[in-house]
């Protein structure tokens, strides 16, 4: 019987997505380039996990995936080193769920954007927005920028 952790990670052209310039674990961050662009941080949850802000919900266990802009000194390598860390200065609604993650992983691009990278992945069946705003209350367009994956 398998179990979620067993599920192995698509891979970015399985999903439609250019191949990422990054990616890997936090261990090998220092491979991730310097230059701004967008990123997925894949994480799993191995319980379900109560999340107070941008409301107060349970997500059920199973992997989810982030979508982020990585425009600020460091770019991606900055950005997916903080993401991608177990424990943190908790600052933004992702920090509380990476940080209760036992896996993490990231891809990132230079150039994309989050929008872009989410709106291509909603598009899929093996997507879902768990939760209304969460890491997306800057953006006009998007219902979330975070997805949970259940692969068909």
């Amino acid at each position: 019987m398998s179990t979620a952790t067993d599920i192995i990670l698509p891979t970015a052209h399985n999903l439609g997505l250019p191949q990422p310039d990054f990616e890997g674990y936090f261990r090998n961050r220092r491979q991730c380039p310097e230059m701004p662009g967008s990123y997925l941080v894949w994480l799993y949850l191995a319980r379900n996990t109560r999340i107070e802000k941008p409301q107060k919900t349970m997500l059920a266990s199973g992997w989810y995936v982030y979508a982020g802009s990585a425009n600020g000194p460091g770019g991606l390598k900055a950005r997916l080193s903080r993401h991608l860390a177990a424990s943190k200065t908790k600052r933004w609604h992702i920090d509380n769920l990476s940080c209760k993650a036992t896996r993490r992983y990231g891809w990132g691009w230079i150039g994309a954007t989050e929008c872009d990278l989410i709106t291509h992945l909603q598009q899929r069946p093996d997507f879902t927005h768990p939760l209304r705003g969460f890491g997306s209350t800057d953006c006009p367009s998007c219902c979330s920028h975070l997805l949970g994956y259940h692969p068909v």
